[in-house]
């Protein structure tokens, strides 16, 4: 089968084209017929060296949208020609989505929400499943209120629509008027970044923060919230001056969806989360990401725009091999 290989660590141009063996499903384990993979920043950290948790057959890519194409001994739940989507592999002993074909651990799937396409769907589960979590961590009743730094990204707004549709109250922060507008037509209250501080000096604050860019983002988060307050980060891969938590006995979450992947405990949540969010898009309590979709030959290219410039959009690799 053809599969995008990471030959070593560097530039765009380690990524190469190349024919591998044809996996084969183990014990609990699905073969998938990929249809789409979703790219993640993580892919581009791996790649660098700046993540040293590639996978050992140096086929990236974390998110899949695909057929099931024949299923191991002890899978229950699924069936050869089945469409599933979900968070596969991608990191350490896992192998990537970035190929024809790809061996994934059954818990980790749901069957792909019928509503969506195959590169909407790919573009979903690891930011809904990073929101999920970080929520999770939270521990949000309904009528809560939560700021989320970050709430137009990826990650932000499947957090945003997550808790809007458990009851919860959401102040979201965004980069651009057009963003701050997205975030309202989702169910939150919008400001810009940089209206944070306006917040702070005002003396406003919540008890519930989640940060999805760590940094300067991280340290405001800080500063809005409440005394005896918590805030989930889902980057905490930098120092930080935490004078602020400890002056306002704050709890910090630090999220990392990708560990199950990595430690293989607490698989059997993703699977199930996903098939309940597939349902939720099905029924319209959710909305689809927007997506922008590159043949499997553009992938060097994705990489390098994604450097240069960032994306407004989930950016999805097809497997048009």
């Amino acid at each position: 089968m053809k599969a995008w290989v990471m030959t070593d660590t560097g530039s765009p141009d380690v990524l190469a084209l190349q024919e591998v063996a044809m996996p084969q499903p183990g014990e609990g384990e699905v073969l998938i017929r990929v249809r789409a993979s979703g790219f993640n920043p993580i892919d581009t950290k791996i790649r660098a060296g700046l993540a040293l948790i590639a996978p050992a057959s140096g086929i990236l890519g974390c998110d899949v949208c695909g057929d099931i194409e024949a299923v191991g001994p002890g899978v229950s739940g699924f069936k050869e020609g089945d469409r599933v989507y979900g968070m596969t592999g991608g990191v350490r002993g896992t192998q990537g989505t970035l190929a024809q074909y790809q061996v994934a651990d059954a818990r980790l799937l749901a069957l792909a929400p019928a509503s969506l396409t195959d590169e909407q769907a790919a573009a979903m589960p690891l930011v809904t499943l990073t929101a999920a979590q970080a929520l999770q961590r939270l521990d949000l009743k309904t009528g809560d209120e939560v700021y989320i730094c970050g709430a137009s990204g990826g990650v932000g707004q499947m957090a945003l629509q997550l808790a809007v549709a458990e009851g919860c109250r959401v102040t979201g922060s965004a980069g651009s008027a057009e963003r701050v507008t997205h975030i309202e037509a989702l169910g939150g209250q919008g400001i810009l970044h940089s209206q944070a501080a306006d917040l702070v000096a005002e003396g406003r604050t919540f008890s519930n923060l989640l940060d999805t860019f760590g940094g300067e983002s991280l340290q405001m988060a800080l500063q809005l919230a409440a005394p005896y307050g918590q805030v989930a980060t889902i980057n905490a891969r930098a120092q930080y001056d935490l004078a602020q938590a400890h002056a306002k006995a704050l709890t910090l979450h630090a999220v990392f969806v990708l560990l199950p992947l990595l430690n293989g405990q607490g698989r059997d949540a993703f699977g199930k989360r996903l098939q309940a969010v597939a349902e939720q898009l099905d029924n319209g309590r959710l909305q689809p990401l927007a997506t922008e979709a590159f043949s499997s030959t553009q992938l060097p290219e994705v990489h390098r725009r994604y450097e240069a410039e960032g994306a407004d959009r989930k950016l999805v690799i097809k497997a048009d091999y």
